[in-house]
């Protein structure tokens, strides 16, 4: 896990989203900057360093005496906050699309949280594991301001057709719980003992259609967002990124030379950055396949067969060669058990 001083700072849209509630609530925001040490929020691609938002946080919070600054900040960050993202999400074709997008450019949207999307027996899950150290409050703040954005992501691309969901958090059931009333038909639970947060829902949501799709419009907007990300000045764990687009491309498997091109360097950068933190992009594709493979048997609605063609496997014997190599047993006594 990277350190603090290693981490990127919060996005100034952040800070500057914060800083219009201090606004509302009649408080010194040029004050409260001052003692935070932040200088401007308005220089383009500006971030905060994480220190610097935990000081701003502890003096928000005591100047205006509220604990729901993070509800508050969620409620203003759906997409249409996001710049350019935020466009290629509400542009996006089906909501299973927008989450996709959503997990492969985190990083521009926050870099505090590693983001997943996982399915699993009828259920897709939005999985949130913090990627830096962060202090009670922040986390506190940032879990909270999440689990509300989202929602207003989930009822601005769908309206009515929102289904119901649950989400885990773990922080603590905070004061204003009573809040998350709100959220409705969400169904929120605290406490949870797994670092992060879980929001999840049916999975066949996945394939709810976006009012505003337009493709023409989604891939322009996507182009920019690539080239934002091969900007990105952060440290990067190779690994982590490569498991992440592996384990959310669903089927169609990239490749090695897809992935390098996806962030403008070469087949061999890729291959050598892997080797140094000790792994290799085939390593990675198997441990993927067999994740995926133990989630499909689990799941009980596919046979071996099936899930053997749905993984890219020629053959079922070398589904079960691999398998039972990586796991020490058989797909089908895994489905069975």
């Amino acid at each position: 896990m990277p350190s603090v001083r290693e981490s990127a700072g919060l996005p100034a849209r952040y800070i500057g989203v914060l800083c219009d509630i201090l606004d509302g609530l009649g408080l010194d925001r040029e004050a409260l900057l001052r003692e935070a040490k932040i200088r401007s929020i308005d220089a383009p691609g500006a971030s905060v360093a994480l220190r610097n938002v935990e000081v701003l946080l502890a003096a928000a919070e005591r100047a205006s005496g509220r604990l729901d600054l993070g509800f508050e900040l969620g409620r203003r960050l759906d997409p249409t906050a996001h710049d350019v993202l935020g466009f290629a999400l509400l542009t996006s074709p089906t909501l299973g699309h927008l989450l996709r997008l959503a997990v492969t450019y985190q990083r521009l949207l926050q870099p505090f949280f590693a983001l997943s999307l996982q399915r699993r027996a009828g259920r897709a899950e939005l999985i949130y594991v913090p990627a830096v150290a962060l202090a009670p409050r922040t986390l506190r703040v940032l879990e909270e301001a999440i689990v509300v954005s989202n929602h207003a992501g989930f009822r601005s691309t769908l309206g009515e057709r929102i289904p119901d969901y649950e989400v885990w958090m773990s922080i603590e059931r905070p004061a204003h719980a009573g809040r998350y009333g709100e959220l409705a038909p969400a169904r929120v639970r605290f406490g949870d003992g797994t670092p992060g947060l879980r929001i999840s829902f049916p999975a066949v949501a996945l394939d709810a259609p976006l009012s505003m799709s337009n493709a023409r419009a989604m891939r322009t907007a996507e182009e920019r967002c690539k080239a934002m990300l091969r900007r990105t000045r952060v440290t990067r764990r190779w690994t982590e990124w490569c498991r992440t687009m592996l384990r959310e491309s669903e089927d169609s498997r990239p490749t090695l030379e897809q992935l390098a091109g996806f962030v403008n360097i070469s087949t061999r950068t890729l291959a050598r950055q892997l080797e140094a933190e000790g792994t290799s992009f085939r390593e990675l594709s198997l441990q993927v396949r067999t994740g995926r493979a133990k989630e499909m048997l689990a799941a009980g609605e596919l046979s071996v067969t099936q899930v053997a063609y749905r993984l890219g496997f020629t053959d079922v014997a070398s589904f079960v060669r691999s398998f039972r190599a990586r796991t020490g047993q058989t797909p089908g006594s895994l489905r069975r058990s």
